[in-house]
């Protein structure tokens, strides 16, 4: 017959676990205010204590107020100056974009592109052979001319982001906007 059946199986607690258990939960507590006496002797002079004063001295006690809660740092407004456009590229910013228009471009060969900005007046051929020669670009010196008129800048964006814009001819001239300058908060589209 086993004796020790009731017996608890865990070891207990050694001197410096119960210190360090007693140190950690009057830390959980923490550390309060408390009374402070001031004492004034027969020629004046004042003495702080944490004890009672003795008989021959004046004593008052003195409360001390517990410390400030915590407060986060303040967030201090940065000063912004309103940001300068560039003189140099005020200009090159197309009248269009400002009243919220585009331009839908129609080649006379019957390609559509839509740019934000005003339409070029011509566009080099394609399919004008083989060029060769240091002086002759890829169509061999042959342009077809381009006519273009303002629509919505919404129906513009609208018609270059949709999916099936890969099989409209003339898709490749359409304008894009650049992933940096989208970044940057420059694409009109958006």
């Amino acid at each position: 017959m086993d004796h020790n059946r009731h017996v608890a199986s865990g070891r207990s607690m050694r001197w410096y676990e119960w210190l360090a258990g007693l140190l950690l939960l009057s830390l959980a507590f923490g550390a309060r205010a408390g009374s402070v006496y001031k004492c004034v002797d027969a020629s004046g002079v004042a003495a702080f204590q944490d004890r009672p004063c003795a008989t021959a001295q004046g004593q008052s006690e003195v409360e001390i107020a517990p410390a400030p809660v915590y407060a986060p740092s303040p967030q201090y407004a940065i000063e912004t100056h309103p940001r300068r456009e560039n003189s140099r590229n005020a200009y090159r910013a197309p009248r269009a974009q400002a009243h919220g228009m585009a331009y839908e471009c129609r080649v006379s060969d019957g390609r559509v592109f839509y740019r934000l900005g005003s339409c070029p007046r011509s566009l080099a051929a394609e399919g004008g052979g083989t060029s060769h020669g240091k002086g002759r670009g890829r169509s061999g010196g042959t342009s077809v001319s381009v006519s273009g008129h303002p629509v919505p800048r919404e129906d513009a964006c609208m018609q270059m982001r949709r999916a099936g814009s890969i099989g409209r001819g003339g898709h490749e001239y359409d304008e894009h906007v650049s992933t940096y300058d989208k970044n940057l908060g420059r694409d009109p589209c958006a």
